[in-house]
């Protein structure tokens, strides 16, 4: 089994999805968790099923289970702890699929809109230098043939293109190198602070992820809220849910802060992250009793917008891609047959 690795929010979203829909069905609860071991269909997770369902029967409580298979987030354990003592076990694992779910569609988002622009600039690359190392010698080869003779932009593309007919394998391998360090950085564990660092200053990406990082926090706060947890409590709870080392450190600071009598909004605006209006209506939220009902608001609002902003980065980046495509090979392509063009006018 493999306890080390913790479930992605995929897989979450759809294991806290059924067990809400058992536990909601009337069932007795004993039978309801055994019945949802019998259906599971992925082996993986049936497996987790199975085994929660063992301990509950020895009378382990349903969090301490979830605990036991050291797959589950803390965050997930400790919600069904509170779920356990207030006896909404049905309604937070109802808001624990649709949390996770909201997560793993805002990552699938991200991932989708920064992968676009990614293919289409290693196309764009390949088409390049295909024309520089491939069709240039060609039209150089032809230009001789006739007795032209070579201006000096077009001779250095050509010294470019036999430069990288040369050393192509040594690219290839920089390039190989370069590729494998960025996946390195980004999926090993001890270069996380480096990651988080990247994707706080990256441009254009930054402001997606913050708006990211603001949805998931409201959506937490809303749900720890509404499972009877008070709003300190609630805080120190959200900031292993963080997945982001330099924001987590600010919340604990800004949790001090808190301790020290400094209000939640004015300890979240100095962490640089959340947008005004979501610390405006956290304000007023807190003010008329309503917090629980704001924040599921604004969540919804930066959902929407998260999801505009990034349509629009997808359907910007590719007029602008394929207008510097189409400038680079007119030049070349320029540059090249202007010194033909003028020798077959010469001709006729």
């Amino acid at each position: 089994m493999d306890n080390n690795k913790v479930l992605n929010h995929s897989d979450l979203a759809l294991f806290c999805y059924q067990y809400s829909v058992v536990l909601k069905s009337g069932i007795p609860y004993l039978e309801a968790v055994h019945l949802l071991a019998e259906d599971v269909i992925d082996e993986k997770m049936k497996r987790y099923a199975t085994s929660i369902a063992e301990h509950v029967e020895k009378g382990v409580l349903l969090s301490e289970a979830f605990d036991l298979q050291s797959v589950f987030p803390v965050y997930t354990i400790e919600m069904i702890k509170i779920a356990e003592m207030s006896g909404k076990l049905p309604e937070v694992f109802e808001r624990l699929s649709d949390y996770y779910e909201q997560s793993d569609q805002i990552k699938q988002k991200i991932k989708s809109a920064l992968t676009y622009p990614v293919v289409l600039i290693a196309l764009m690359t390949g088409v390049i230098l295909l024309l520089v190392v491939k069709i240039l010698p060609i039209f150089h080869d032809i230009l001789l043939s006739v007795g032209g003779t070579v201006p000096g932009a077009t001779q250095a593309i050509l010294n470019v293109s036999m430069w990288l007919q040369s050393g192509i394998f040594i690219i290839l391998g920089l390039i190989g190198l370069v590729v494998i360090l960025v996946l390195f950085v980004m999926s090993n564990k001890s270069q996380k602070s480096r990651r988080d660092r990247w994707m706080l200053n990256l441009p254009v990406v930054k402001h997606l992820y913050k708006l990211s990082v603001t949805i998931k926090f409201a959506k937490a706060l809303s749900m720890l809220i509404h499972s009877g947890m008070d709003i300190d409590k609630s805080f120190e709870m959200i900031v292993p849910l963080v997945d982001n080392v330099h924001i987590a450190s600010a919340l604990e600071e800004s949790l001090v802060s808190i301790k020290n009598g400094e209000d939640y909004e004015t300890a979240l605006q100095d962490i640089g992250v959340f947008p005004d209006l979501f610390l405006k209506m956290m304000r007023i939220g807190r003010k008329t009793g309503s917090l629980e009902q704001t924040l599921d608001r604004i969540s919804g609002i930066y959902d929407k917008e998260l999801t505009r902003k990034l349509q629009k980065f997808s359907a910007s980046i590719e007029p602008a891609l394929v207008i510097i495509l189409s400038v680079v090979v007119g030049a070349i392509m320029l540059l090249v047959m202007l010194p033909l063009i003028n020798i077959m006018s010469s001709i006729g």
